[in-house]
């Protein structure tokens, strides 16, 4: 079992971090902020370690940025699990060009040396890119049930609890054979990836009727297209997914589908979000 914590968890002692078998530091958010206990925890365990940096890129040139600082504060140090992008902010599931923002962030930890990957919920982030098409390391966030496909690390819990700490942590599973080998001490080199990360061939078919997080991301992608859904709005006056494929959802499916000349069926398949991610036609 393994933990994933950052500032949120300050003080927790050595001997509750010891009662696990890995950790993931946050060590830094967006571009400039730096996570105040990430040298606290980095300097207090024998624990194999990886980070993550909580992103805000809509860009591949921030994705880059938030990299590069990443790389300035760990400055070579030891993180044997490798470097993450956090992807989970409502502004970036809704772009198109999500692929290529995880895609620059990831290049770049590599050139710095650390192994790299991608972390986010498996109804979210990844359900609208297939984790088996990316080549870095997948984290995805299932909280009670396992992810349907396979992946590295399973972010199974919200609140998990040690020993000898009394707040909630996030709770983690290594999943496949590579992760275990790191967690075990042997190490892997990360090669550079020989096909696109993210591939749209197993994005689920949705239509009028369907609800959950699949949807959200679809809603997502519509509205980044400037199509509405229904959902409510914020106090900036952004429209919000709300997860229920209605009849407004279909008519912008529809509307979508017309404008890049597919057929208007309201039925989004793969050519349909195919369009909608990669801006790809018929």
């Amino acid at each position: 079992m393994g933990i994933d914590i950052s500032s949120w968890q300050r003080g927790m002692p050595a001997s509750a971090m010891a009662s696990t078998d890995f950790a993931i530091l946050k060590i830094s958010e967006g571009k400039s902020w730096n996570d105040p206990a990430f040298e606290e925890f980095y300097g207090m365990t024998n624990l194999k370690l990886g980070a993550y940096v909580y992103s805000h890129a809509t860009s591949e040139a921030e994705a880059v940025a938030e990299a590069q600082h990443a790389l300035d504060i760990l400055r070579g140090r030891y993180l044997p699990l490798g470097v993450f992008i956090d992807v989970e902010e409502e502004k970036q599931l809704c772009l198109p060009n999500l692929t290529q923002i995880c895609e620059a962030f990831c290049s770049e930890i590599r050139a710095g040396g650390y192994l790299a990957g991608a972390y986010g919920s498996a109804g979210q982030l990844w359900a609208r890119v297939d984790p088996c098409g990316f080549s870095g390391l997948v984290w995805a966030a299932s909280w009670g049930a396992e992810p349907r496909f396979s992946c590295d690390i399973w972010q199974y819990s919200c609140d998990e609890r040690l020993p000898g700490y009394k707040g909630p942590v996030d709770g983690d599973r290594a999943m496949s054979e590579r992760f275990i080998a790191l967690v075990n001490g042997e190490e892997q080199k990360e090669e550079e990836p020989t096909e696109a990360y993210f591939s749209i061939d197993r994005v689920p078919v949705l239509q009028y009727g369907d609800t959950g997080d699949a949807v959200k991301a679809l809603q997502g992608e519509l509205i980044a297209y400037g199509y509405s859904c229904g959902g409510k709005k914020d106090w900036r006056g952004a429209e919000k997914p709300d997860g229920i494929f209605g009849n407004i959802t279909k008519a912008s499916v529809e509307a979508f589908q017309r404008s890049r000349n597919l057929t208007d069926n309201g039925i989004a398949g793969p050519k349909t979000r195919a369009a909608l991610v990669k801006g790809a036609t018929e």
